[in-house]
């Protein structure tokens, strides 16, 4: 009887881990494709994968925590973030089509100049 119930509580915690990977590894692919864009006056602070890889789809998300309004632009990408006003957020997908360096800025003008720009590494 006893050698019954190890045996039952092994195996419920053999799929309780099993379960919890199988979370696990749907929670990281799911972000692993996110960049998240928060853009303040006069820089961007992006978080996103340690390595950006062409023909993949992104889903970027800008956020503007700045006085002014700020785009989130990644030159020669199509779509590219519109223009939006303190507070607001949005959403929009790219995907690179070759590996290389890509621009960024925000278009507003004279935001590049002051800091709004940079490039990110695509493999």
């Amino acid at each position: 009887m006893k050698h019954r119930i190890a045996l039952l509580i092994a195996a419920a915690l053999v799929g309780v881990g099993l379960f919890a990977a199988v979370a696990s590894a749907r929670t990281s692919h799911a972000t692993a494709n996110k960049i998240t864009v928060v853009m303040t006056d006069f820089h961007f602070k992006i978080t996103k994968p340690s390595v950006l890889k062409h023909g993949v789809k992104y889903t970027i998300t800008e956020t503007n925590k700045g006085a002014a309004a700020h785009n989130f632009d990644i030159q020669g990408v199509k779509p590219t973030g519109k223009i939006i006003a303190h507070g607001k957020s949005q959403t929009f997908t790219v995907t690179f089509k070759k590996a290389g360096k890509y621009q960024y800025v925000c278009d507003v003008p004279r935001h590049a100049e002051l800091g709004m720009a940079g490039a990110l590494t695509v493999k």
